[in-house]
């Protein structure tokens, strides 16, 4: 069973300019299951650009996909292969705090504890009293089979 991390997606590159995702998907289906196979797109004309991913159930399988396709020629063009890695420019950055930031929790002293009294705006938490359930249950006894 495969890593959670790991996908198996493989990077090819150097793809000639009118291949096609099926075309992709079948170049590399001797290696293993294809579950997808993708050409990259220029997001404003949606041309083709010359690089996709094909996503290989196995890490064993990728890995000779990787071994056996790169440098391979196709229509006259070397393929660049590779294992496709999450790079770490490319995660997302923390987001910024929205808002003010709030002053850390304050912790109320135990009841006859360290001797050192709080002033009168210490923060002492109170047991919220239980609410009721919005709904009620019916309670009836079920039929008896006669026997």
């Amino acid at each position: 069973m495969r890593s959670q991390h790991f996908r198996g997606n493989v990077f090819v590159a150097n793809l000639p300019p009118e291949f096609s995702d099926e075309q992709l998907a079948e170049a590399f289906d001797s290696f293993g299951i294809v579950l997808s196979a993708s050409i990259a797109r220029d997001p404003a004309t949606g041309k083709r650009l010359r690089y996709g991913f094909v996503d290989i159930a196995t890490e064993r399988a990728a890995k000779r996909a990787v071994e056996s396709m790169n440098g391979a020629a196709v229509d006259g063009y070397s393929l660049d292969v590779r294992i496709s890695e999450r790079p770490v420019a490319a995660m997302k950055p923390p987001r910024p705090a929205l808002g003010p930031q709030r002053s850390p929790h304050r912790i109320a002293p135990r009841p006859g504890g360290s001797g050192d009294d709080e002033t009168a705006d210490s923060f002492t938490p109170r047991p919220q009293p239980r609410r009721q359930p919005s709904f009620q249950v019916e309670r009836r006894s079920l039929p008896r089979r006669p026997g």
